[in-house]
């Protein structure tokens, strides 16, 4: 079987494009980053872009009534790690990694959260 003028053509348009597309998503900034948002008593604390961590980060906040809230974070996502309420269900809701996830501690009124431009995977949506 003989390669064709033609079927050349094709082959190194195709070559050409994948070798493109390659350097393209290679020298492309990342345009979604995602923002870890610390609010307490509905008042934003802190905000941390996630993707710019370079190594685990320990974030300690002291709250009113001699309670605290310690925050590790890593540029996967964050975690409660030690808390002073009584049920220490933030504590066991675990690591959050994607855009629309939240921590919640009611009794401390702090709410952790990841906003950004990521897509969401939504499950439903009710009206």
């Amino acid at each position: 079987m003989k390669i064709k003028k033609g079927d050349m053509i094709i082959v190194l348009v195709l070559i050409i494009s994948v070798c493109g597309w390659l350097l393209y998503s290679s020298f492309k900034t990342n345009t979604q980053s995602s923002e870890l948002v610390i609010e307490v008593n509905g008042e934003i604390k802190n905000t941390i872009l996630i993707e710019q961590l370079a190594k685990e980060q320990q974030i300690h906040m002291d709250l009113n009534n001699k309670k605290y809230i310690d925050i590790t974070i890593d540029n996967s996502g964050a975690i409660v790690s030690d808390v002073t309420c009584p049920d220490k269900l933030c504590q066991k809701t675990g690591k959050i990694t994607k855009t629309g996830q939240s921590i919640v501690c009611l009794p401390n009124k702090v709410v952790i959260y990841i906003k950004g431009k990521a897509n969401m995977d939504i499950d439903g949506v009710s009206y």
